[in-house]
């Protein structure tokens, strides 16, 4: 085989050298141009012309690729838009009219206007186009996901079991890690759970997801989930499930949006009952019928009311008991005209003292709807979530100051009624104890890794005495102690 190839090489070597010798050429143009170009000038202009029209044809080649490179990355852009609004692909077409129809009028005084509009047709963007540009955008981050994990040194990870409105349980699980320059919080999945939803399910589903990714689930440093018992139980929970995989404890924290929702469902008799009401009144006027629906939205509508509807309660909704409720306020004395009209037997909305409470549990739940917001958002850190938790815990102390003094300035829609009764105040202000008391119970599992807050915030005045180095044990930092000693000398923290 050697020896054949060698052949073949020396074979074209010989045809090359025949067609480059000087005699071959010459002979070429007398042969085929001397009698055509007899002058040199003219062979001169012909070999210009020659360049040139190539140049042209190279050029012209050159604009028609960077325009279909154009239009493809313009396709890309129509799809991630889609995929973000969580639209049907097929609004790829109505889009790209849109933008022609836009067009024809925005660019209708620019010269190059007909290359426009060319270019804006010339985007696929076709339901079959847009899906498959979708599919593939997903693939690569999915690619660049699962590389991040295995690349990084450690990672959290957050989960949440919950079923959807097909009655299919579902694993959500999140990631947070970073690389060189970004800190990245992103779902690496929402895994169907066949049968039972145990902790042995949740666990044999979230190992065999990263086993299959390859990603080496020693580099987790935190788990978070939503404090249910399949995911924190003692001997059979997923976290311990975990730890008994992994061979080592990790940080485990209970999801503050949940507990901050817990605290907001305080069990309160009276305050409970406030709300029962509200849900059944609120129900009567848009769920049993459609008839008092439209009557009463007709009814808002003939008084000028701000609103033109009320929303119904969700319990699944953590910011919907504070939307019906203010709603529900903004609309009280429509609502009482209703049920009059309607001859409903509901006499509380007449009744000051649960007028009092009504109002009271809306000031204070839009107080928590706002915190739950403060929480939510990606990019916040366990050291921002905890600092609004404990910014909040302080804010119902002044809470509870301002109805013990009657003030009421942190309460609107208690001070807009007539002041409330002894009795009253003395109910707001067991209430907001056992508010107050109810959020320093929680959040336990924060408080504990407090010191390990204020050490990565300000490493070079902590006192290491009081940090639980076991934490970081599985790191192999033997010499953290000496690394912490050199950091808090560096003369620029001096």
């Amino acid at each position: 085989m050697d020896s054949f190839n060698k052949k073949i090489e020396q074979f074209v070597r010989s045809v090359v050298k025949a067609l480059c010798r000087t005699s071959s050429v010459q002979r070429h143009f007398q042969t085929k141009h001397e009698v055509r170009y007899p002058n040199r000038d003219d062979r001169m202009e012909a070999n210009r012309k020659a360049v040139s029209g190539y140049r042209k044809q190279s050029n012209a080649f050159n604009r028609l690729t960077v325009t279909k490179n154009q239009a493809t990355e313009s396709s890309y852009k129509i799809a991630q838009c889609i995929a973000k609004k969580g639209k049907p692909f097929t609004d790829g077409e109505y889009i790209k009219e849109a933008f022609i129809k836009v067009s024809e009028i925005l660019f209708s005084d620019l010269s190059n206007k007909d290359t426009i509009l060319s270019r804006i047709k010339d985007i696929p963007s076709s339901g079959r186009t847009i899906e498959r540009r979708v599919t593939e955008m997903a693939e690569n981050i999915k690619l660049k996901q699962e590389t991040a994990l295995k690349e990084t040194s450690v990672f959290s990870v957050a989960l949440d079991e919950s079923v959807d409105v097909n009655g299919i349980a579902r694993l959500a699980i999140v990631a947070r890690y970073c690389d060189n320059e970004n800190i990245y919080e992103e779902l690496c999945t929402l895994k169907p759970l066949q049968g039972t939803t145990k902790g042995e399910d949740i666990a044999s589903a979230f190992i065999n997801f990263f086993d299959e990714k390859g990603i080496d689930l020693n580099k987790i440093f935190s788990v978070t989930t939503d404090g249910a018992p399949a995911m924190v139980g003692k001997n059979k929970g997923f976290v311990k499930l975990l730890e008994d995989h992994i061979g080592r404890s990790t940080v485990k924290f209970h999801c503050m949006i949940h507990q901050e929702s817990l605290c907001a469902k305080m069990s309160n008799s009276e305050l409970n009952s406030v709300m029962d009401t509200v849900v059944k009144i609120v129900n009567f006027i848009i769920a049993r019928s459609s008839l008092p629906h439209r009557q009463f939205k007709l009814l808002l509508e003939e008084l000028d009311n701000a609103y033109k509807d009320i929303p119904l309660h969700s319990n699944v909704r953590w910011l919907s008991r504070g939307k019906v409720l203010n709603r529900f306020v903004s609309c009280i004395e429509e609502i009482k005209t209703f049920m009059i009209e309607k001859d409903q037997n509901f006499p509380e909305p007449t009744d000051s003292e649960w007028l009092c409470k009504l109002m009271f549990l809306t000031d204070i739940t839009s107080q928590l709807n706002d915190l739950n917001l403060r929480l939510q958002g990606a990019g916040q850190t366990v050291l921002d979530l905890y600092e609004c938790w404990k910014t909040f815990t302080e804010k119902l102390k002044v809470f509870l100051r301002d109805i013990f003094s009657e003030t009421y300035r942190y309460f609107p829609n208690v001070k807009q009624l007539s002041t409330p009764s002894k009795m009253m105040v003395s109910k707001m202000h067991n209430y907001m104890d056992g508010l107050i008391k109810e959020f320093l119970e929680r959040c336990q599992d924060f408080q504990k890794y407090g010191p390990m807050f204020s050490f990565l915030i300000k490493p070079d005045f902590f006192d290491v005495d009081l940090l639980d180095l076991n934490i970081f044990d599985w790191m192999g930092l033997d010499d953290f102690e000496m690394q912490l000693i050199e950091l808090k000398k560096v003369q620029i923290y001096g």
